[in-house]
C-alpha cells in the first residue's frame, strides 16, 4: 500500500517539485478502484477454477464407477452394492444376487465386428434397464456379463419372476445396423438371509447357479441350492 501511494505521489509532482494534492487524490482513488477491479477478476478466476475442479472430480468419480460403453455402473460399484446390500440383508430385508451372461455373444463379435457387438451390449443393456426395477441395483461386471441386487418380495417367488423375465426379454431378437440375431441369455441367482456374511460367498453361489444353468442349455436360469455346492466339490 504505501509503494502504491508513493508512485501516485512522484506522478502528482510537478516540474517544480511541488505536489498537486487534488491530482494526487484523483490518483489514489483511481489506483483503489483498479486494484478492486484486479481482486474482482482474480476472485471470480480462483471461484471459476475451483468451480472446474469441483466438476472434473465429479466427472472421475463418475467415470471410476460406471462402464464407458453402456454407461451402467461397473463392477466397482456393483462391489459397494454388493457391501451395502449384505448389510440390508442382515437387517432382515429379503434380497437376491442375479448373474446374467450372454448366449452367443462370441459369435456376433466373431461374425459380424466388434462395433456390432458393442450397440448390442448397449441394447441389452437398455432392455435390463427397462426390466429392473428402480429400487433394485444393476451393474455390468464386464464383457457379456451383467448382475443385479433384487431387493423385496417373497422369495424365492419374486427372484423367479425377475429371472424369467431377464431371461424372455433379453432372449427376443435384435436388429442392429440391418443385422437380425437371435442372442439368449442365462441367470444364475443367489438369495441372502439374514445370516449372510460374505459379499464373495453370495456372489460365488449366484456363479454356481449360473454355471448350472449354461450348463443345462440356453435361455434358462437357475437359483442357488446346496447341492450345487456338493457337486461342484
Amino acid at each position: 500500500m504505501h509503494r502504491l501511494l508513493e508512485r501516485q505521489i512522484v506522478r502528482a509532482t510537478g516540474p517544480s517539485g511541488e505536489l498537486d494534492l487534488d491530482s494526487l487524490l484523483r490518483l489514489v482513488d483511481a489506483a483503489y478502484v483498479e486494484s478492486d477491479q484486479e481482486r474482482d477478476r482474480t476472485d471470480r478466476a480462483t471461484l471459476l477454477t475451483c468451480e472446474e475442479m469441483d466438476q472434473l472430480n465429479e466427472e472421475l468419480r463418475y467415470l471410476a464407477h460406471h462402464d464407458a460403453l453402456t454407461g451402467l455402473p461397473n463392477r466397482l460399484a456393483f462391489a459397494q452394492f454388493a457391501l451395502r446390500a449384505v448389510q440390508r440383508a442382515k437387517q432382515g430385508e429379503s434380497l437376491a444376487v442375479l448373474l446374467i451372461d450372454l448366449d452367443r455373444f462370441k459369435a456376433v463379435n466373431d461374425t459380424l465386428g466388434h462395433a456390432i457387438g458393442d450397440e448390442l451390449l448397449r441394447e441389452v443393456a437398455a432392455r435390463l434397464r427397462a426390466t429392473v426395477r428402480g429400487g433394485d441395483e444393476l451393474a455390468r461386471m464386464g464383457g457379456d456379463e451383467f448382475a443385479v441386487i433384487q431387493f423385496g418380495g417373497e422369495q424365492p417367488e419374486s427372484t423367479e419372476i425377475l429371472a424369467r423375465r431377464l431371461v424372455q426379454r433379453l432372449s427376443s431378437p435384435y436388429s442392429i445396423q440391418g443385422h437380425q440375431m437371435n442372442v439368449g441369455a442365462c441367470v444364475g441367482a443367489a438369495l441372502a438371509g439374514p445370516d449372510v456374511q460374505d459379499v464373495d460367498l453370495l456372489l460365488r453361489d449366484a456363479d454356481l447357479a449360473l454355471y448350472r444353468a449354461k450348463h443345462e442349455g440356453r435361455c434358462t436360469w437357475r437359483i442357488f441350492e446346496r447341492q450345487l455346492t456338493i457337486s461342484e466339490e
